[in-house]
C-alpha cells in the first residue's frame, strides 16, 4: 500500500533553515498558543482522549456505591412506611418520593455526564478546536499526540497510548475490524522529515509485527522519504495533510 502523495514527488521549496515555505512563523504560533490557552483547548487536551474518570484509575467509587445502596434500601422503606403503614403523619406524602427522585438524579447525573463527554459528538467538538497548522505547532508534544489520537478515533480506529519506557519511538497503537495492529509516530516538528526517520519507523513495524504504520508530522516530508516509503505499509502525513484532515473531521 502506498503512502499519501507517493505518486507526486515534487520537491517542496524550503527556507535556508530547512523549514518548508508554508510553515507559519514563530509569532503566529505564539499567538495561537495564547488563544488555545485562553479558550481552554490546552486544558481539554490535558485530560486525554476519553472522558475524565469519575474516580482515579484502579480505585473503587465507594461514595457512589454508598449512595446507590442508600437509595435502594432507605427510600423504598421510608415510602412504604409512610404510604403503606401511615407512619410519620407529619411528613407530607409527596416529600419522600421527591427526595428519592432528587437522590436518584444525583447518582445518575455524573454517569450521564461522563458518557456525554466520551461521545463522538463531544470528541469531534474537542478535536475541531485545533484547525490551523499554527495551532498544531503551538501544542506541546504530548498535546499533539492527544490531538492525533482524536483524529484516528474519528477515522474509526481504537487508540491506545504506548508506554514511554518501551515505545521504540511509537506514540500510538491503533486498530479496528480491518486493521489488526497499526503504529503511529507523532512528530510536532517545523523542519523536514527525512528518509532515515521513515526507515526507522519501518524497522519498528517489522520488529513489532504490526500491519501498518503512520508517520504524522506538522513539518514537511522529503521527496527521498516519500520515494522510499512508496509500496510499503506506511502512510506519511505532513502538516498540509493534517490541515486537510482537520477540516474533514471537524
Amino acid at each position: 500500500m502506498s503512502s499519501f502523495g507517493s505518486l507526486f514527488f515534487a520537491e517542496q521549496h524550503v527556507r535556508p533553515n530547512g523549514e518548508p515555505e508554508w510553515m507559519p512563523g514563530s509569532d503566529e504560533v505564539a499567538r495561537a498558543r495564547a488563544g488555545l490557552e485562553r479558550e481552554g483547548v490546552v486544558r481539554s487536551l490535558a485530560r486525554g482522549v476519553g472522558a475524565p474518570p469519575l474516580v482515579a484509575p484502579g480505585q473503587t467509587p465507594w461514595l457512589w456505591w454508598g449512595g446507590a445502596v442508600l437509595w435502594l434500601v432507605v427510600w423504598p422503606a421510608v415510602i412504604a412506611l409512610r404510604l403503606g403503614l401511615g407512619k410519620w403523619p407529619w411528613l407530607p406524602w409527596w416529600l419522600a418520593p421527591l427526595i428519592a427522585l432528587c437522590h436518584l438524579l444525583v447518582l445518575v447525573g455524573p454517569v450521564l455526564y461522563s458518557e456525554r463527554l466520551a461521545g463522538r459528538g463531544e470528541l469531534r467538538r474537542r478535536f475541531g478546536r485545533v484547525q490551523t497548522l499554527a495551532q498544531m505547532l503551538a501544542l506541546e508534544p504530548a498535546e499533539f499526540e492527544v490531538w492525533t489520537a482524536m483524529l484516528f478515533q474519528l477515522m474509526g480506529y481504537q487508540v491506545k497510548n504506548t508506554p514511554v519506557s518501551a515505545d521504540h519511538g511509537i506514540d500510538l497503537e491503533i486498530g479496528n475490524d480491518r486493521l489488526r495492529h497499526g503504529l503511529v509516530q507523532c512528530k510536532r516538528y517545523r523542519g523536514t522529515v527525512g528518509e532515515p526517520t521513515v526507515r526507522d519507523l519501518y524497522g519498528t513495524i517489522a520488529h513489532e509485527r504490526a500491519d501498518f504504520g503512520w508517520l504524522v508530522t506538522t513539518g514537511a516530508i522529503s521527496r527521498q522519504a516519500r520515494e522510499w516509503a512508496d509500496g510499503k505499509p506506511i502512510e506519511l502525513w505532513d502538516g498540509l495533510k493534517l490541515v486537510e484532515l482537520a477540516r474533514r473531521y471537524r
